[in-house]
């Protein structure tokens, strides 16, 4: 009878103990409740390259570098309509009524709107290949000159050098303005980090993930996706840096995100098509 009750107490025992190992391990890699993004569909471009993604008046738009336009495209991928005559466009951006393109190859930001205009700076740009607009602010990642430009009208500020210590930049691709901080896809120096908005270096991030070329960035709802180019995936951060996902599914050669139609857009530039997600 006794060795009955110590070999049933010893099954609870370790029952129990099993428990917690397993619940411990829930906890520590998030491994129950914690949504995922989820592929939902892909749909090609027909030899658009995408390289930007931005919305504006509800419309999707692509900065298709390669073959110097920009493309308005359906949910679907089909395209509307197209805008030519500009030197490889890059990671464009929108404040819903315009659209901001960075052109790399006439050193300018151009603006798209009924009309095409030119925003005005008091600074020389050398091959710009991202912008961001935010509360009529502006932040371009000068690729060449290896820093960051942010302001508006006569006030502006610069900040960063070519290097790898933080604060500085080997080639920035892609820069978002997002609740009063500046992120930066640090491309080639594998990361993205983090500015306030007086340039201030405040964080980095990615590092540890072994990211080879940073080339694109989109913060939304307090996620940072990362296109990792080279490695063929989107890395999905909060915005502190801690790793929430890897997508890998699909992915060939990305390099931009956008929310748009409930459902996360994802560019792929070898691949020649968009692919849409949603959280689980």
């Amino acid at each position: 009878m006794y060795q009955e009750l110590w070999y049933t107490s010893f099954i609870i025992s370790n029952t129990m103990k099993y428990l917690f190992i397993a619940l411990t391990g829930c906890l520590l890699y998030s491994c129950s409740s914690e949504p995922k993004w989820l592929h939902l569909a892909t749909y090609e471009l027909h030899g658009l390259n995408p390289i930007g993604l931005a919305v504006m008046k509800d419309q999707l738009w692509i900065s298709d570098s390669d073959n110097n336009q920009l493309v308005q495209v359906g949910s679907d991928g089909s395209v509307v309509s197209r805008d030519e005559g500009y030197e490889r466009p890059m990671h464009i951006s929108s404040d819903g009524s315009y659209i901001y393109v960075p052109e790399y190859g006439k050193d300018q930001i151009t603006i798209l709107g009924d009309e095409k205009s030119f925003l005005i700076l008091q600074d020389s740009l050398d091959a710009p290949a991202g912008v961001d607009v935010a509360d009529g602010k502006y932040a371009i990642a000068d690729f060449y000159n290896q820093r960051i430009i942010y302001g508006s009208g006569d006030d502006w500020i610069s900040f960063g050098e070519e290097g790898n210590a933080r604060g500085q930049f080997y080639y920035p691709t892609d820069v978002q303005i997002y609740k009063e901080e500046i992120y930066v896809a640090d491309a080639y120096n594998n990361r993205i980090q983090v500015f306030d908005l007086s340039g201030r270096y405040e964080r980095l991030f990615g590092v540890n993930e072994e990211i080879n070329a940073a080339t694109g960035l989109y913060v939304h709802e307090d996620e940072v996706f990362v296109t990792d180019f080279e490695n063929d995936r989107v890395i999905v951060y909060t915005t502190e840096g801690a790793l929430k996902q890897i997508i890998e599914e699909g992915i060939h050669k990305p390099t931009d995100m956008i929310w748009f139609d409930d459902r996360l857009y994802i560019g792929n530039y070898k691949g020649k098509n968009l692919m849409t997600f949603q959280k689980s």
